[in-house]
């Protein structure tokens, strides 16, 4: 195995990047795929989401900050099923901002993509969660990223940050020589036949053209639910939620794979 990097990214805050990564994790766990969630937020949301679906204790033998510090994140992994391991994070993470100061301002930003190239050969895909702005931890996570999704909620904030996103990506690729690819837009929390959600998508069609998903995460009630809660997939509403989240992911690989050949 040489595991694929992804990141779902977008500088705005409450935009679902955090459910759908964690939904991605959960639904190729289940695939047979052997994955790695990696939550680099100090808010912790991605842990608390997965500590709530699976009802896991997730207590590294060494904290994310400690793995950083060290330069090792192997004894910061914990076993979720057979298929799922995590790196956890609590609020020791920030201070991680600090400890690279000393560090200088071109290399402080490609330290995890070293500390991932020793993980990668044990796993098909590596998810990396991210806090929603530009600092060390963002920077690191699209350096080390193989392919990068916008995730783009249907209202103005949202797409504007969108434009800003794109524009990040391409300027760090530039600095750094990066070789991650950009996969597409991901509309999400989309109301069908809104006014507002209607423009929205016709901009974002406009700006990204055929990087624009044919699959959309819609707005359900659901979809708070396991943000809040955990996954389930219990009852009729659970399944329509997570096949919406199937198609995207579907869609998603596909673009991957596309994007290798």
């Amino acid at each position: 195995m040489n595991g694929k990097t992804l990141l779902n990214f977008n500088f705005k805050g409450g935009v679902g990047k955090t459910t759908l990564t964690v939904m991605e994790t959960y639904l190729l766990g289940q695939e047979g795929e052997k994955v790695l969630l990696i939550d680099f937020d100090p808010q912790g949301n991605a842990t608390e989401i997965m500590k709530e679906t699976y009802k896991a204790d997730l207590k590294p033998e060494l904290s994310l900050y400690e793995g950083l510090l060290g330069g090792n994140l192997s004894k910061s992994i914990v076993s979720v099923t057979n298929q799922i391991d995590m790196i956890p994070t609590d609020w020791t993470l920030s201070l991680w901002i600090g400890a690279v100061e000393k560090v200088s301002r071109v290399k402080r930003n490609i330290l995890l993509p070293q500390m991932l190239s020793k993980l990668k050969q044990n796993y098909d895909y590596i998810f990396i969660d991210v806090p929603p702005t530009i600092n060390v931890f963002t920077n690191n996570a699209i350096m080390a990223s193989d392919f990068i999704s916008i995730v783009l909620q249907t209202q103005k904030q949202s797409y504007t940050s969108s434009l800003k996103t794109a524009t990040h990506l391409g300027e760090l690729r530039e600095q750094y020589n990066g070789s991650f690819q950009l996969v597409g837009a991901i509309l999400y929390l989309m109301k069908p036949r809104a006014k507002v959600d209607t423009e929205i998508s016709a901009q974002a069609k406009d700006f990204f053209g055929e990087g624009v998903f044919s699959n959309s995460i819609r707005t359900q009630e659901r979809v708070k639910t396991f943000a809040n809660e955990g996954i389930r997939n219990k009852d009729h509403w659970d399944k329509r939620a997570i096949q919406m989240y199937q198609m995207v992911l579907n869609e998603q690989i596909l673009r991957i794979q596309q994007l290798e050949e």
